[in-house]
């Protein structure tokens, strides 16, 4: 028997996508490049639904907590505290989508971005200039991107084949009653709507809460000294993003020590060379070698332009001419 989904959490998810939207949105207009205002469409529309998969991934532990899909009474008999999401549906999607977005899109769309089209020194009177021609970005993506795909695919695989058993440490309980004490449940059998005389089979949803008899015989049970153990395959999904996480706490490890080490030396030498105010002969001082140096690259691009005009005239002339400038 199906449990109907609570409206709130419905109504939860959608006010915490929204707002996931919106900062995700203003995050990535705030911080963008100004050379990116209307450019690069593509890998501005993965970083926007990145920051929404991973704030809704992490918003997916209360909305389990909260559904209570683990309590045995949602299987039907006692739905009163079950919220009716199916959660192994909603993780298995986020398992799924957390590597497509790692390993797909963001390697994809940063390769595509950083790509070069060959047109970079078009036009410039140079050799790369005067025989530039267009590439394939896409083309260019396409091709790293499958490497870092087979790199990925073998370790996923490999560590699949190796490791993907677990050992689940239970324990083990053994009834020291007798038989007498045992209780026999009956419960309504249920027909099929077409057959009326065939009988459906049982379903949890057809048990009842908890009641004297099962504590009597709960408290007949022995628990052994010693944990059992079973030993379980674990789903694609679910061992894909457990072997992300453990191998991400190393990463985490190794970039968030240093940057906790970091941080206050670099806050301390940002107080030490921050501006400071100039008095009116450090400041006379200071514009006057900035004045210098300006006349200087100006005279440098000057005797620049004479050359590049002298090396036009000797191409043209079919002669042979040196620059003579020489810089040390």
């Amino acid at each position: 028997m199906a449990v109907q989904a609570d409206w709130f959490l419905i109504v939860a998810i959608l006010v915490a996508f929204i707002i996931l939207a919106v900062v995700g949105f203003y995050v990535l207009v705030k911080y963008q490049h100004p050379d990116d205002k209307n450019e690069a469409w593509f890998p501005k529309l993965v970083v926007w639904t990145g920051f929404i998969v991973a704030g809704a991934t992490v918003l997916l532990l209360p909305l389990d907590v909260a559904n209570n899909e683990g309590y045995p009474g949602c299987d039907g008999y006692d739905t009163r505290v079950c919220g009716g999401l199916n959660m192994t549906l909603f993780w298995n999607i986020f398992f799924w989508l957390i590597p497509a977005y790692m390993f797909i899109l963001i390697p994809f769309s940063t390769l595509y971005y950083e790509a070069d089209d060959g047109m970079l020194m078009a036009g410039t009177n140079t050799a790369a200039g005067r025989n530039a021609k267009k590439k394939s970005r896409i083309w260019d993506a396409l091709k790293w991107q499958f490497a870092t795909l087979v790199i990925v695919v073998l370790v996923f695989f490999l560590t699949y084949y190796f490791l993907s058993d677990t050992d689940i440490p239970i324990w083990e309980y053994q009834y020291n009653g007798t038989t007498s004490q045992l209780f026999t449940y009956e419960t309504v059998p249920i027909y099929n709507i077409s057959n009326t005389s065939q009988v459906l089979p049982f379903q949890s949803y057809q048990l009842e809460p908890m009641g004297r008899g099962d504590r009597i015989v709960l408290e007949s049970n022995h628990e052994f000294e010693q944990m059992g153990s079973v030993v379980v395959q674990v789903g694609l999904g679910t061992f894909f993003a457990g072997l992300m996480a453990f191998v991400g706490w190393f990463f985490f490890a190794l970039f968030g020590g240093v940057g906790i080490a970091a941080m206050p030396l670099d806050l301390i030498m940002n107080f030490v060379n921050r501006p400071r105010h100039m008095d009116a002969v450090e400041f006379s001082e200071a514009q006057m070698s900035i004045r210098e140096r300006v006349n200087e690259l100006v005279d440098i691009g000057e005797l620049l332009k004479i050359e590049r005009e002298q090396k036009e005239m000797a191409n043209d002339g079919g002669g042979g001419g040196g620059g003579f400038l020489c810089f040390g």
